[in-house]
This record gives structure tokens, sequence and C-alpha cells, in this order.
């Protein structure tokens, strides 16, 4: 007999949501992870894909983003910290990592939740079995 599922409530003031793109004019995409804040707390990551990663497959033969889909964990992480350090704010960290990421890792724009409560519903599209 299966455990009954345990459902965790996160709040956030704002969230991101990050996607891999494989081609950039593609409109597949992969969600990787969702980013948010809440005030005067550390970034909060909610991952949506397995501890191991993403296989890259079919998917990048890039090196550098092969890395990131291995271990995203590291990678956001690493570069979260960086800005946040260089900022001083979450928010503008993650303002920054949104700006300066727009590639074949595609954001959101950062969605305050608190000024606009879901004013634009995300949309998700998702990707079928390989």
């Amino acid at each position: 007999m299966q455990q009954p599922l345990e459902s965790t409530e996160i709040s956030f003031d704002a969230y991101t949501m990050c996607s891999f793109l494989p081609d950039l004019d593609s409109a597949r995409a992969i969600p990787l992870v969702l980013i948010g804040y809440r005030a005067h707390e550390d970034p909060w990551f909610v991952w949506l894909v397995p501890k191991e990663g993403v296989g890259t497959d079919g998917l990048t033969g890039d090196p550098y983003y092969a890395r990131v889909l291995h271990d995203p964990r590291t990678y956001f992480r690493k570069k979260l910290a960086k800005y946040i350090e260089e900022t001083g704010s979450v928010r503008r960290g993650i303002e920054m990592l949104v700006d300066c990421h727009q590639n074949h890792l595609a954001f959101t724009p950062l969605t305050e939740l608190t000024e606009f409560p879901l004013r634009h519903p995300l949309q998700v599209e998702l990707v079928s079995a390989f």
C-alpha cells in the first residue's frame, strides 16, 4: 500500500520559471526550475526535473548546456548566488539572472504576486516523451 502524499505549500512574493529551449526558435521547452523568493528570505528552488538532471540526447550537442542539464541544481544555485552577492538583494539577483540568461535558458518575467496576483497565468507546453 502506498503512503499518502504530503502536500507542501510554498508562498512567494515573486517567482520566475526557467525552461530549456533545445533550439532558439523552438516552441518546445523543457521546464527546469521555478525560482521564487519571499522578502528577507533566501531564494527557493522548486525543481521540475529529476535530481540526476536531464539526458541531453536529442536536445543539445553544446557542451555548456549539456553540463547545465546534467546538474541544474549546482548551476542555478551557483549563478544565483553570484548575482545576489553582486547586487546585495535576492530580488535584484533573480532579475539579473533572468536578464543575463535569456538564450537556450528561457525565463518567464519575474512575476510579483503581491501586486498582480495571477494576472498572467503561467503557460507551459508539455513535451511528449522522446
